[in-house]
């Protein structure tokens, strides 16, 4: 089950504050949960197991020949290594290539469960992401078997009989675990009926984590692959330091805050939109004059075409981006040792490099870990930009501004916003994204969203067809997408009257998901105080 909880991160030990089963009605799915228990011969909390630590390897397929065999030749890809400590609820998981820098972390310190990105920038898991947490982590040490469970069903995991039964982990999600006639786990799937959420892995082996006492010891997704467990060592000390977060690995050298210049770039019409916007930022990449999007849409740092291709950096691993059309590109990995912005310095800080270019002009784009450890202010009104050490100064909110709580669980700033007659939506705050306001397109087409000849309405706002064809770092789509007016939105306290709305796929935006571009934060001016959770908004002079 590690697989799934790679990156998984929330709030309390009320994850833990579950009802135990006791003996109840035959066929109620507690007699085999009771057989499980008799199976692994351990349960969570009962002192068999008060700690370990653990290395989980990558299981890699060998690629085959066009013979069908493996091919001797191939170049193997490097084991993923996930090195765990634990001791109880307690964990903390470093993920990595072996022999590589770039690893990422997560875990749980019995208040909040953590993610960590690969520059060790830290943020705690809200809302879904914790939801998920609690009941991965509930999986892992053996505590669902003691919660009351309920039958739900017979099915076959390969060519194995199994019966399902699905248990409550507190405030997580519910969780099918299909349980053989001996009473193993076979697969578990995690929020079964939200597509959106379900992780489902399967359970290839158990092994002897000490005698009589198992333990998963080979699993595999069709997500993640497969993976076994290399080494386990049980009730090892575990220190205090060694659960806690990391720090991180890019550092800032702060200049004095003082505010320089940015760009209100605006594009010429592209593919039949009516023209895009974004903040631009003159930055140094190890010396290298370029020109980049504020986004803090993007996960991270990326880098486009021939100015990435002219730094040299050096390649330390693959990856892949995804954007508003919910495409994948491919990506390297490589070390910025210096990104200077204004008068202060971001150093040793990874990035991603793409061939790509979105539109000319464009270097790349700076989001998450340019904002994650500084305070970041965007004055519209006179085009400035300013970088604060987060250790000596504080934001203000000023009359008529609003600091915003963001869940940064996914290394974005979400937000819900109220739209129509009380549709809500969970949107990122994308500074890097032209359009007002951009929504999965389920809404529109389960009935939420009803569409006319002519017209479309939501909550109760009727206008004239419209589209756009959504851009972003994975290109820009082929295929236009529906826009429309609504009579209201609002973010918070700020209505947004007559705005328009455009519906994106879901593969990009989930059921409930969505994106506020800059057409409308542009009549605000930004803070962004990352490490206190906040985004201020305060309303500006332009029009």
């Amino acid at each position: 089950m590690r697989s799934t909880v790679v990156l998984i991160v929330l709030l309390v030990l009320v994850a833990f504050a579950v009802p135990h089963a006791g003996r109840a009605a035959a066929g109620d799915g507690n007699d085999l949960l009771a057989k499980h228990r008799a199976f692994v011969g351990w349960t969570f909390g009962d002192g068999t197991f008060t700690s370990w630590r653990e290395v989980t390897r990558w299981k890699p397929s060998a690629s085959p020949a066009p013979s069908g065999t493996p091919d001797p030749d191939a170049t193997p890809t490097p084991p993923y290594i996930i090195n765990s400590v634990r001791r109880g609820a307690l964990y903390h998981d470093a993920q990595a290539r072996e022999n590589s820098p770039v690893r990422s972390d997560d875990g749980f310190t019995g208040r909040v469960f953590w993610r960590a990105n690969e520059n060790g920038f830290v943020v705690t898991l809200l809302e879904d992401a914790a939801r998920l947490a609690i009941s991965s982590n509930a999986f892992d040490d053996e505590e669902v078997s003691k919660l009351p469970g309920t039958l739900h069903g017979n099915a076959k995991v390969g060519t194995v009989d199994v019966q399902i039964v699905r248990v409550q982990p507190g405030p997580g999600f519910p969780i099918d675990l299909y349980v053989d006639a001996n009473g193993a786990y076979r697969r578990v799937v995690v929020s079964p009926d939200d597509a959106e959420n379900r992780e489902t892995v399967d359970i290839d082996n158990y092994i002897d984590g000490l005698p009589g006492k198992k333990i998963v010891g080979e699993y595999h997704s069709s997500s993640a692959g497969s993976y076994v467990v290399d080494k386990f060592e049980p009730n090892v000390p575990v220190e205090d330091a060694e659960l806690i977060p990391p720090r991180p690995r890019a550092t800032w050298s702060f200049g004095p805050p003082e505010p320089f210049p940015i760009d209100f770039h605006h594009y010429t019409a592209v593919y039949g939109n009516s023209g895009a916007s974004a903040v631009m930022v003159h930055a140094s990449i190890n010396g290298h004059d370029g020109n980049f999007i504020l986004d803090s849409g993007s996960a991270g740092i990326l880098l486009f075409g021939d100015y990435a291709r002219n730094l040299g950096l050096k390649r330390l691993g693959g990856g892949a981006s995804s954007g508003v059309n919910g495409n994948i590109v491919r990506t390297s990995t490589v070390m910025i040792d210096s990104l200077s912005i204004g008068p202060s310095v971001l150093h040793n800080v990874l990035a991603a490099q793409s061939g790509g270019t979105a539109f000319p002009g464009e270097d790349g784009l700076i989001g998450f870990d340019v904002l994650a450890n500084a305070i970041v202010d965007v004055d519209l009104d006179t085009n400035r930009m300013t970088i604060f050490d987060p250790a000596k100064f504080a934001p203000t909110v000023s009359k008529g501004a609003t600091a915003f709580p963001v869940d940064l669980s996914e290394f974005v700033p979400q937000l819900h916003i109220t739209v129509g007659n009380g549709i809500d939506s969970f949107t990122i705050v994308d500074t890097g994204n032209s359009s007002e306001v951009v929504l999965s397109d389920v809404l529109r087409t389960s009935g939420k969203i009803v569409g006319l000849t002519g017209q479309i309405s939501l909550g109760g706002g009727s206008v004239m067809d419209d589209s756009i064809y959504l851009g972003g770092v994975d290109g820009t789509s082929a295929y236009p997408v529906p826009c429309m007016r609504l009579n209201h939105m609002s973010v918070g306290p700020y209505p947004f009257e007559n705005g328009r709305v455009c519906f994106g796929p879901e593969r990009a935006f989930g059921k409930k998901g969505g994106l506020i571009g800059i057409d409308f934060l542009r009549h605000f001016n930004w803070t962004f105080d990352y490490p206190d959770g906040k985004l201020i908004l305060t309303p500006n002079h332009l029009k």
